[in-house]
């Protein structure tokens, strides 16, 4: 039932803290729990892709939330939904914007200049940011797409970049600062973590450095995302143009010193990566998450 889909909804997000719009209820709508279940192994990890349920208008969907709101299963205040006793996370969301404030102006005078840096293609904003989840200790986290043959170097530019001004999340240093923290080499589908949790990020994101590959990336992902939240849509992805000077200080490492150092940097990085169930490195992909907790969230909301 769709009442039933709109408190799990509700119920998955209560976890992290964070009500609801209605047009957030309706995109991030949940599909059918027990169905969901039997798709998932051990991990709760997508075993399969099937063809998603069939979307929900946001007028369908409002009728429900006015009859929930009747029988005091959920409550509502300023456009902010959540489930019934919760109300005190409608104000924290709220005062979760302003500690972002200053996090947008870091956003708007770094990250400009990271659409030059060589074989960066497309970077998109993840994490506490783009739902209002965000608290004065809290990272920027990243989503960063390279060229394919040329992911290594790219972080290394990116890592010098954000180093040099002293914004790079590392060790204890952690409020305000930019946490690059996952790395795909090209926009393609991702073949690990399918899951609610990384579904819920990836339909998140935000682009901030050529919007067109991470449209992209969420579309060539949209199928399995589909699958968790089936109202999710995306824009549609355009050819992505590179700039000038982009292209010029590329053309100084599109030889044999520049495949050189992407492999020895390659080695180099990932031999002082301590990989687990979070860090994982791949020829075409780099994730690090050391203090994921979307395990114990999934493992909440399915387990139960």
């Amino acid at each position: 039932m769709l009442s039933e889909r709109i408190i799990q909804t509700l119920t998955f997000f209560d976890a992290q803290d964070l009500p609801l719009t209605a047009m957030e209820i309706e995109r991030y709508l949940i599909a059918e729990k027990t169905q969901l279940k039997n798709r998932l192994d051990e991990q709760y990890e997508l075993k399969e892709v099937d063809t998603a349920p069939s979307p929900v208008h946001l007028d369908t969907i409002m009728v429900q939330l006015e009859a929930l709101l009747q029988d005091q299963k959920i409550s509502e205040d300023k456009g902010f939904y959540c489930k019934w006793g919760r109300e005190s996370i409608i104000s924290q969301r709220q005062n979760n914007y302003l500690n972002g404030l200053r996090r947008e102006k870091l956003i708007r005078r770094y990250i400009w200049f990271t659409k030059y840096l060589p074989f960066v293609r497309g970077i998109g904003l993840g994490g506490s940011q783009p739902l209002g989840q965000q608290k004065p200790t809290s990272d920027i986290d990243l989503l960063i797409i390279t060229d394919q043959k040329f992911m290594w170097l790219a972080r290394t530019f990116l890592m010098i970049y954000f180093q040099a001004f002293g914004v790079r999340r590392y060790g204890t240093k952690i409020a305000n600062r930019f946490c690059l923290n996952h790395y795909l080499a090209t926009p393609r589908e991702v073949d690990a973590e399918r899951n609610l949790y990384k579904a819920m990020e990836y339909g998140r994101l935000r682009p901030l450095i050529n919007p067109e590959v991470i449209a992209q990336f969420q579309t060539a992902n949209a199928k399995w995302m589909k699958t968790f939240f089936p109202n999710i849509t995306f824009s549609e992805p355009q050819e992505l143009i590179q700039s000038g000077l982009q292209k010029a200080l590329e053309a100084l490492f599109k030889n044999r010193l520049g495949f050189w150092l992407e492999q020895k940097l390659g080695q180099w990085q990932s031999g002082r990566i301590r990989q687990d169930q979070f860090v994982f490195v791949r020829k075409d992909e780099l994730s690090f998450h050391p203090e994921s907790k979307h395990e114990k969230l999934l493992h909440g909301f399915f387990g139960k």
